[in-house]
């Protein structure tokens, strides 16, 4: 990392208020008129599953420290001569401003093109990669994998183009799906995670997983609509402070200890898998590995516990004939999905494929699917 970008680090890190972590912050779903005093920085805003939106608070401190660990983390994956596309959410959210400051520490060139499809459309975006050489994918996977099939439709290889890494985020999606995506484009694949209300919650290792910020965060998982933990899969909690914090008396139900002097864990409305620290990641690192796996409204009850869309996505993409297209809409007992397979395959062949997918999901989830399979250049039309 260049040294100016250091030193804006040593200067951020002089603002922050000793041994604050963050202590004073209200909760995400707290009112307006709890947010006071100077430390406040920045407001942004939730959506729910039906759709209603809720107020988002960051204070100075908090904002500064996620962004460290994100620049901290992207060091290690860009360099001063990348330059990035950063199609992520902007208007009241805090991700696309984060990640911007982020890659202006690292000392990357931004293009900072949203995801409202009004001023900076798809083929606006692909005109400026092409235009300014662009190196990096900061969107979704869906994102990454819409702008190569607008590349091939305008008769271009994603493969060809100056792009080395895609980076995900904004989106649950299975490691084998990132993969995938990122092949169209002939690039590596990584991934970012963060909440709503916490924009930097698990920064990728060199291994490809996800692990929990611990020096500022305490996590665990509860089944979704249960009092007690859960041990491996269930809704994530997040707290403020870290694995050695003492729990605080006043709030005894955080489950797993999650609660502390920062704060008591609050319910995220994300569902994920969170491994045990030291669960001897690839890596060495020894902090909690994550995986998202979607919106806690967005399951599916079975036999065995809820079911997500990204469980379902797993399955899809162990089979190789698909390209890396998956959407997925909830409906009573199941979800409703469609994948894509590569222009001219045979109909016949789609339809043993189709009857294969549904009878894997069946077997190992417990739970029922549609699968409806499409030619790839025919994706856009059948999904927007």
């Amino acid at each position: 990392m260049a040294t100016t970008a250091s030193g804006i680090y040593e200067h951020f890190l002089g603002l922050l208020g000793p041994g604050d972590g963050g202590a004073h912050r209200p909760g995400p779903r707290a009112g307006a008129d709890t947010w006071r005093g100077s430390a406040r920085a920045r407001y942004g805003e939730w959506s729910d599953a039906a759709g209603h939106t809720h107020p988002a608070f960051l204070t100075r401190d908090e904002w500064v420290r996620n962004q460290i660990d994100l620049a901290r983390c992207l060091d290690g994956l860009l360099t001063e001569d990348d330059v990035v596309i950063v199609a992520v959410p902007y208007e009241l959210s805090f991700v696309g401003a984060e990640v911007e400051r982020a890659i202006e520490l690292v000392g990357a060139a931004v293009i900072g093109v949203g995801t409202s499809d009004t001023i900076c459309p798809l083929p606006r975006v692909l005109d400026l990669m092409g235009q300014y050489g662009a190196t990096v994918l900061v969107c979704s996977a869906t994102v990454a994998a819409r702008l190569a099939a607008l590349a091939v439709a305008r008769g271009q290889r994603p493969a060809d183009s100056a792009v080395r890494l895609v980076v995900t985020t904004g989106e649950a999606s299975s490691a084998e799906r990132r993969e995938r995506v990122a092949a169209l484009w002939g690039a590596d694949a990584s991934e970012l995670y963060g909440t709503a209300s916490t924009p930097t919650v698990a920064v990728p290792c060199a291994a490809g997983a996800l692990h929990l910020c611990d020096h500022r965060l305490r996590a665990a998982v509860r089944t979704p609509g249960a009092d007690g933990p859960a041990a491996f899969r269930g809704e994530l909690l997040l707290a403020f402070g870290t694995a050695d914090t003492p729990d605080t008396p006043d709030t005894p139900d955080a489950p797993n200890g999650a609660n502390g002097a920062n704060g008591a864990a609050e319910p995220t409305g994300q569902f994920v898998e969170l491994g045990p620290a030291d669960g001897g990641c690839g890596c060495g690192a020894r902090s909690p590995v994550l995986a998202p796996l979607g919106r806690v409204a967005e399951l599916v009850g079975s036999a065995s516990g809820p079911v997500s869309a990204v469980d379902v996505e797993r399955i899809v993409f162990g089979f190789p004939e698909f390209a890396p297209y998956f959407a997925a809409e909830l409906r009573p007992g199941g979800f409703t999905v469609t994948c894509a397979v590569p222009d001219g395959a045979a109909a016949a062949a789609d339809e043993v494929l189709r009857q294969a997918v549904e009878a894997e999901v069946r077997r190992g989830l417990g739970i029922d699917v549609d699968v409806r399979i499409v030619e790839a250049k025919d994706w856009e039309a059948v999904t927007s």
